[in-house]
């Protein structure tokens, strides 16, 4: 079975025999991935149950970042991906893709489990990402090019994605996990089904779901359907299907580290046993003291410690495909590497407030010595502020924002960024930052509890919690 072009593209058309077909079944397996690698690491699953269920899962040789061990105070990377073979009991009844050979991973989530086994984040990388692809993904002597992300898995499986995100993101993989269509549809019949929500009834003749307004428990097909269906619900783009896939696996998390699930021993062994199954993983889980370990380590780790969020990304022109926002990127593949919180907390002005006013909704004067005049106001527009007014003066003390009472919490952030005392000036028409012998920069890590910098148009990066019940469409 395959499925309909999604948009027209903006590169020049491949020969037909050389151009894949989109396949209808393939967005659902990543929830798989992803729901069984989560059952193992933020479910805590019991040492034993792994251990006796070692011997079912299917181990690949795979480029990660091994370790000897993953201890509680190392932070571990787990790139999930699903693959949409036709090969293996039950996956050919999805079609032969046109008698197309190979396979690919419609989707792929990114898992960061901090150091201190406190939280996750998972980021979702859309298929359609166009990226200069890896070596392992070229023929002998080929230059490089360009082309979808999901195409390095068809090019050369799960080793050549994780090659492509390793460099791609700059963020070591210690460990990689793969599903296919059968072993979705096990684990969420395993789990007794998944809570969905929708906003409105949906009737898809496409991918045969018909589902009420509100909300319901899917298993099995209907399950498999609701995270592939497009065309009939909400804005009908792939990106609104990876939200409403976030939203899915955020229901399977809360399902499956539910009081009742975790207290069951033979509900808990059911799902273990059908996980272990379907899973297949990098050589560096093969045996107890990685896997149990890692899952033990973050069995603290509940659904409201998990956060999903999509990478930054600007459409083309053509509305489907999209391009990497680099620059916003870098800040989240950042927090991975660096196992910082993301999304980041507000900054907290001088008064020991959290700051609600972004950069980009301030105007700030300069006054300032004249070799640093033009310095200063450079950083600031670099750190998203507007200038208006500069001029060159020495000040004596401290450097200081001197603002009008109705621009106090602009001129919180303002002496947030420059490292400055507030002073309040009923005479004053706008803020001011006049710079000091103290003065050591802008510092432009600024986040707000309301708003956000001045953007370019960038998408994704709405950032959920598992613990939210989210309505689709």
């Amino acid at each position: 079975m395959s499925d309909a072009p999604e948009g027209p593209s903006t590169d020049a058309p491949e020969p037909e025999a050389q151009r894949p077909r989109r396949r209808r079944w393939a967005k659902a397996a990543i929830i798989a991935g992803t729901v069984l690698s989560l059952l193992a690491v933020v479910g805590g699953v019991s040492a034993y149950l792994l251990y006796d269920k070692l011997g079912q899962i299917t181990v690949i040789q795979a480029p990660t970042t091994a370790r000897s061990d993953d201890t509680p105070d190392e932070p571990v990377n787990l790139l999930l991906m699903g693959s949409d073979s036709r090969s293996g009991k039950g996956n050919s009844k999805y079609g032969l893709d046109a008698g197309r050979g190979g396979q690919r991973s419609d989707t792929t989530i990114l898992l960061h489990i901090s150091g201190d086994r406190s939280r996750a984040l998972a980021v979702s990388i859309p298929r359609d990402l166009w990226v200069e692809q890896p070596k392992c993904a070229r023929q002998e002597g080929q230059y490089a090019y360009y082309d979808k992300f999901n195409n390095a898995f068809d090019a050369g499986g799960p080793p050549c994605t994780t090659e492509l995100v390793s460099s791609m993101t700059g963020v070591a993989i210690h460990h990689i996990a793969v599903v296919d269509f059968q072993g979705f549809k096990q684990v969420v019949d395993a789990l007794g089904g998944v809570e969905v929500c929708l906003n409105n009834a949906i009737s898809d003749p496409a991918a045969k779901l018909d589902l009420p307004a509100g909300k319901s428990v899917v298993s099995g097909e209907d399950a498999l359907a609701f995270v592939r269906a497009r065309k009939y619900i909400g804005d009908g783009s792939d990106i609104g299907r990876i939200e409403r896939q976030q939203a899915f696996l955020s229901s399977a998390i809360r399902k499956a580290t539910d009081t009742g699930m975790l207290l069951n021993p033979a509900k808990l062994y059911s799902v273990v046993d059908t996980a272990t199954k379907a899973l297949t993983v990098d050589q560096s889980l093969d045996g107890l003291s990685q896997m149990t370990d890692l899952a033990l380590s973050a069995r603290n780790i509940t659904p409201e410690k998990v956060t999903f969020t999509t990478m930054p990304f600007v459409y083309r022109a053509d509305g489907a495909n999209v391009d990497p926002d680099t620059a916003k990127a870098a800040s989240l593949w950042r927090a991975m590497i660096d196992d910082t919180p993301w999304p980041a907390p507000p900054s907290v002005g001088p008064d020991g407030k959290k700051l609600t006013v972004a950069p980009a909704d301030i105007w700030v004067d300069v006054r300032a010595p004249g070799k640093k005049l033009a310095n200063v106001s450079a950083s600031l527009q670099m750190a998203g502020f507007g200038v208006g007014d500069q001029s060159s003066a020495s000040v004596r003390g401290r450097t200081r924002v001197v603002y009008p009472p109705a621009q106090k919490d602009s001129a919180r952030t303002v002496a947030f960024a420059a490292g400055a005392k507030l002073v309040k000036d009923s005479g004053a028409f706008s803020v001011r930052l006049e710079v000091g012998k103290d003065y050591q920069g802008i510092d432009d890590s600024i986040v707000v509890a309301k708003g956000k910098k001045r953007g370019s148009g960038s998408e994704g990066g709405k950032v959920t919690k598992a613990d939210e019940v989210t309505c689709a469409g």
